[in-house]
């Protein structure tokens, strides 16, 4: 699938915000005093299995982990929202991505998208409002991130040289010129540079927020008491 999919590692902006108090399961970490509850990691969990074409099954320390430290990411991207201004996310954009990934995760993973929503627990509404949030999430990123990013002709060049021109005689494609070439690469090279100043913002906000971790090793939800 596409390479979103990877980034999904970061960040999706659609965790219900609970304060302090208003305990509904077990809570897992606070971040600038609104809680990470053990549901909210099921989902994700839920979540990430669904879109990498996993079934269903328990998660080690770890991974745990993992997906703890995106949960406090994607709070502490929350929380910019209301200081950087974007475009919002429109219902045509959102049917568009919603179809392809529908369109890729049957062809690429030969399982029927109804039965594959089912067996991980989601409806197709709930998934729409995750792409509504995941690109909202992006334009926020973007918006924040683009301006100072600064990709010069010789970076386009040697990329041409050394990947580009490469990777198409491997692949039995026919070569195209750098000129045809280079919007597509700028925009290579400008998300690879988001990326790497995306890690550097996150490092920062952690830096400035107060984040507690309440539970390290909490149970399964279908371990018996």
């Amino acid at each position: 699938m596409r390479s979103r999919w990877l980034m999904y590692g970061l960040l999706f902006l659609c965790a219900p915000r609970v304060h302090a108090g208003e305990v509904l399961d077990g809570v897992l970490a606070s971040v600038n005093g609104h809680v990470i509850l053990q549901s909210d990691l099921d989902e994700e969990r839920r979540y990430e299995n669904l879109m990498s074409g996993h079934q269903p099954q328990g998660t080690n320390e770890d991974d745990r982990k993992k997906v703890l430290d995106r949960l406090v990411d994607r709070e502490l991207l929350t929380e910019q929202v209301s200081t950087t201004e974007f475009a919002a996310t429109t219902a045509d954009e959102i049917e568009k991505q919603l179809e392809q990934v529908k369109s890729d995760y049957v062809q690429n993973l030969k399982i029927a998208w109804a039965a594959a929503l089912a067996s991980h627990g989601f409806t197709e509404t709930e998934i729409r409002d995750r792409i509504a949030l995941e690109l909202n999430q992006w334009k926020l990123i973007d918006a924040r991130l683009r301006p100072s990013i600064q990709i010069d002709q010789t970076a386009i060049e040697d990329y041409y040289n050394r990947q580009f021109l490469p990777e198409l005689c491997r692949s039995g494609a026919q070569p195209i010129s750098l000129q045809e070439a280079a919007p597509k690469i700028r925009e290579l090279l400008t998300q690879r540079k988001i990326n790497e100043a995306l890690a550097t913002w996150l490092e920062t906000l952690r830096s400035q927020a107060q984040i507690r971790i309440f539970i390290s090793n909490p149970p399964q939800p279908d371990q018996r008491q």
